[in-house]
């Protein structure tokens, strides 16, 4: 639930390499008999998109918030990650009811919890959801989990966008170490055009709500969603 987090974007297709080439050091995490699971989150911000306008700006101290609900057991979270200055990631998060659906309104409970947790005024549950596939590795030696979302699919009430043959990577540490065997094993694809394969600060809110919302300011994400329009057209 704390930690610190390194972002890739990738190709789907390295992915089956990755995986041979780290079999060794890390066991794939299994959910009622399978190893690639579904995730379903619908977004939570503020009438005045605070939490965008952090994230796009680059300020250190920023929030996210959301309801993640899991296909394997059809469990619905209310999820809110802090990003700290020494940036490191801290997530709480309450359990919703069982008749709380992904797309149920907040309840008084949840209220609270937004207010006790998340760092802007007034969150709504906005009608932007994202699902994706997951694989989850979990390391045989270290404080370490590797995280491989594929079929990103964002949507609106109106739209929807996908990342098609682009992955995101996710590297959470305990604290950071830049010999892990999966960090090792991306060396190989060092030598693709940027920025793939590389280090890269990109959050699926962030990126899904810029898609679907051309006219919103993208400032510091300006650079990324060029080139992931660039490689969303010539990825096949």
């Amino acid at each position: 639930m704390n930690r610190l987090d390194q972002k890739f974007l990738i190709r789907r297709n390295w992915i089956p390499s990755l995986l041979e080439d780290c079999k060794d050091f890390y066991r794939v995490l299994e959910v009622e008999g399978l190893r690639k699971s579904a995730y379903q989150n619908r977004f939570i911000e503020t009438p005045a998109y605070a939490s965008l306008n952090a994230h796009t700006r680059g300020r250190k101290i920023r929030f996210k918030a959301r309801i993640r609900q899991y296909a394997s057991n059809s469990k619905s979270f209310l999820e809110v990650k802090e990003k700290t200055v020494q940036g490191l990631t801290l997530k709480s998060r309450l359990e919703r009811e069982v008749n709380e659906s992904n797309g149920a309104a907040l309840t008084e409970r949840e209220a609270e919890f937004l207010r006790l947790n998340y760092g802007y005024p007034g969150p709504e549950l906005t009608h932007i959801t994202c699902g994706f596939n997951r694989i989850t590795l979990v390391s045989n030696e270290r404080e370490e989990r590797i995280t491989l979302d594929t079929d990103i699919l964002f949507k609106s009430e109106t739209s929807q966008e996908g990342l098609g043959e682009l992955a995101i990577m996710e590297v959470k540490q305990a604290e950071i170490n830049r010999f892990s065997p999966f960090l090792q094993a991306m060396e190989a694809y060092r030598f693709e055009h940027t920025p793939l394969g590389r280090r890269t600060s990109m959050s699926k809110y962030v990126v899904g709500t810029l898609l679907l919302n051309p006219n919103l300011a993208a400032r510091t994400y300006r650079s990324t969603l060029k080139q992931i329009e660039r490689l969303r057209k010539t990825l096949h």
